[in-house]
């Protein structure tokens, strides 16, 4: 006992080594993973940080530019028309519609709506005033001077402007008002209120303008690209109201907001960048999460440790096996090797006094001798199992009658000291062509365990039919026969049932294994089921080779 714990306890220190090494390295891949997703998080949020901030100058930089152009615009409009007054009246709103186009001609606009769908207005701030179209209604102009009570002006500086007019109050839909006082000649009052109506969409003209004209982001980051291929902006009014949009629409994953100021509406706006464009804007583009190749190389790596943890614990299954093997297969050689020896004694030493004395040990001697060229045998047989076999198959005639009749005439002096029957029942026709030898070594087999594994005074048959091409063999025992979960289990190799192992019968576990083999190399197969009345009934089933009933022998 203590020789087999030395034995076995280095080779259980290195697969709890292999084991714990393989632990380490799964916790080193998890906290290795770990911190590569969060180092591509952190990379991932400062390029997306970068992103926000282009957009953020595109917000700017376009309110800069709305802001800019549109002082301009409105000051062509309007900064003449003061110019225009002759000294017995002010100017009408017709100066207004001769400055709109000067304003679109220095804007590069075609601004067709401008041109087409404005209202023109003059007011006075005692009251009264003109609008151009003459069509305008009546009413339009008073609520006009409602809205922009030009008599709260009186005694200030000129001032300017743009506002949201709401639905109903110029027109059936909304209207955007420009607007601007003109003092009079002492400049102490204000001599009139010039004003401009429009439609969002004739407004938007001028911005798409601006939006196509500028670049939003610098040549160094953008190249050559248009805008519209890397930023989106809407321009809105206080109350939601979109007063812009660029043609392309861009989720807002990334945008920022920039505000026009007071005095020309407190218009909003928003640019936004395209995430799949920071290819162009950022060195190396918008990391991808690298979180479901992580997790595919930490479910590999968990995995190949399971699998290795699964393969030493089949190692492990394995050494077992084999020790019990040549535990077994040492204690079956010392079995008949004792009995050798000790009537080999017996007779070398004339101890054996009368002739039916010695006939007997003699008849042990033969007997255990054939039980160990058995085992010899097997073992060889057995070492072959897993090599290839590159050699021919035998093909020679094999006549099943005699090759069981003689391996039941071997067998007589081991069934004999049990009280075991052997009983043969072969039908004449029983030929086929194959390895002789295999067919012997698998009767062989089959009969060592129905004798080793069953009852003393059993009957033990041994049947050979012929049928449909092939022949079949069959050894049935009047043991406890093979429970039905264990059927396939026992013809791998060094599998025995757990009765037996627990039990006082030895064995090796190779037989039934080499059965199989040899069976399956003859183009045959083998199985095992429930004998007619008690026990077991292990069947071999090989191919004839086409030889009939009348054939050779």
């Amino acid at each position: 006992m203590p020789l087999v714990s030395r034995t076995r306890l280095p080779r259980l220190s290195g697969k709890l080594l292999l084991a714990a090494s393989l632990v380490v390295t799964l916790v080193l891949a998890a906290w290795l993973g770990f911190h590569a997703v969060d180092s591509a998080r952190s990379h991932r949020r400062t390029a997306e940080a970068v992103l926000r901030d282009y957009a953020g100058i595109a917000a700017s930089e376009f309110q800069r530019t709305v802001q800019d152009e549109l002082d301009d615009f409105l000051d062509v409009v309007f900064d003449d028309v003061p110019r225009q007054m002759r000294p017995d009246r002010t100017a009408g709103p017709e100066v207004l519609a001769r400055e709109m186009d000067d304003a679109v001609r220095e804007a590069r606009c075609r601004c067709q709506g401008l041109l087409e769908g404005t209202t023109y207005f003059r007011l006075d701030p005692r009251g009264g005033g003109e609008a151009l179209p003459d069509t305008a209604p009546p009413e339009a102009l008073s609520r006009l001077h409602s809205i922009l009570a030009p008599d709260r002006w009186i005694g200030s500086e000129r001032t300017s402007g743009l506002i949201v007019v709401p639905a109903g109050a110029l027109a059936p839909d909304e209207r955007i008002v420009a607007y601007r006082t003109s003092l009079d000649e002492a400049g102490g009052s204000v001599a009139a209120v010039y004003a401009f109506a429009t439609t969002r969409e004739a407004l938007s003209e001028l911005f798409e303008r601006w939006y196509d004209r500028e670049s939003l982001l610098p040549a160094a980051i953008v190249g050559d690209l248009p805008n519209d291929s890397v930023v989106t902006v809407t321009v809105v009014d206080p109350g939601g109201g979109t007063m812009f949009a660029s043609r392309r629409r861009y989720p807002d994953q990334f945008s920022a907001v920039d505000t026009l100021p007071v005095e020309l509406g407190s218009l909003v706006v928003r640019a936004s960048v395209r995430s799949d464009a920071a290819g162009h804007l950022i060195i190396g583009g918008l990391p991808r999460s690298r979180l479901p190749l992580l997790a595919l190389l930490l479910a590999l790596t968990l995995g190949v440790g399971v699998a290795a943890l699964v393969q030493l614990h089949r190692e492990h299954q394995l050494d077992r096996l084999r020790d019990d093997f040549v535990s077994g297969v040492s204690h079956e050689f010392r079995t008949p090797l004792t009995q050798i020896m000790v009537f080999a004694e017996l007779l070398e030493h004339d101890k054996l006094k009368t002739d039916e004395e010695r006939q007997r040990a003699l008849a042990v001697i033969d007997r255990e001798a054939r039980r160990l060229t058995h085992l010899v045998e097997n073992v060889l047989r057995f070492a072959r199992l897993r090599r290839v076999d590159t050699a021919p198959p035998v093909s020679e005639p094999v006549d099943v009658d005699t090759v069981v009749r003689e391996v039941l005439h071997a067998f007589e002096p081991l069934a004999r000291p049990r009280n075991v029957q052997l009983v043969a029942d072969v039908t004449p026709d029983c030929r086929l062509l194959g390895s002789r030898t295999a067919v012997h070594q698998m009767l062989t087999n089959l009969l060592d365990n129905a004798l080793k594994y069953g009852p003393e005074g059993q009957t033990v048959t041994v049947r050979a039919r012929r049928a449909n091409g092939s022949v079949r063999l069959e050894v049935e025992d009047q043991g406890t026969g093979i429970p039905t979960a264990e059927r396939q289990r026992i013809w791998a190799p060094y599998r025995r049932l757990d009765k037996d192992v627990a039990g006082d019968v030895r064995g090796s576990g190779i037989g039934l294994a080499v059965v199989a083999d040899l069976a399956a190399r003859q183009g045959g197969r083998a199985w095992v089921e429930d004998a007619a009345g008690q026990g077991g009934r292990f069947i071999v089933e090989l191919n004839d080779g086409g030889v009939g009933g009348g054939g050779r022998t």
